[in-house]
């Protein structure tokens, strides 16, 4: 693997198969490979717009930005969206909700473009 050439190591890398915990797990076996998952990079790029294919819009091609960072971001963002959705029929069941019962949500501290893209994707399941 590592004695392939970057163009077609990287095409490899940014397979739909493979996922984010897959390119963790391949960037810490050696030098070459860690490079070829840099941050920045298109590796974690991809892996960024095939889950969450429309942030994308949010984003500049002049950005420098580090993708790994942004996965990382959105999926906490995620699993905190859930959590908080997932409180809200005990917290409010009854006919009066709280001035501050949202406050939660207020202070995610994560782009509210994450936040709610999972609430759109929560929407958006099956069976709900």
């Amino acid at each position: 693997l590592t004695d392939l050439p970057g163009e077609l190591l990287e095409l490899i890398l940014c397979c739909d198969v493979l996922g984010a915990a897959d390119i963790g797990r391949v960037s810490c076996t050696c030098r070459r490979l860690r490079e070829a998952c840099q941050p920045r990079g298109k590796v974690w790029r991809e892996r960024f717009r095939l889950r969450w294919p429309s942030l994308l819009k949010y984003y500049s091609h002049m950005d420098g930005v580090s993708w790994l960072e942004e996965y990382k971001a959105r999926h906490n963002a995620g699993l905190e969206a859930q959590r908080i959705v997932a409180s809200f029929s005990k917290r409010f069941f009854s006919e009066h909700v709280p001035c501050d019962g949202f406050s939660d949500i207020e202070t995610l501290g994560c782009p509210s473009h994450f936040f709610e893209d999972e609430l759109m994707c929560i929407l958006n399941m099956e069976g709900r």
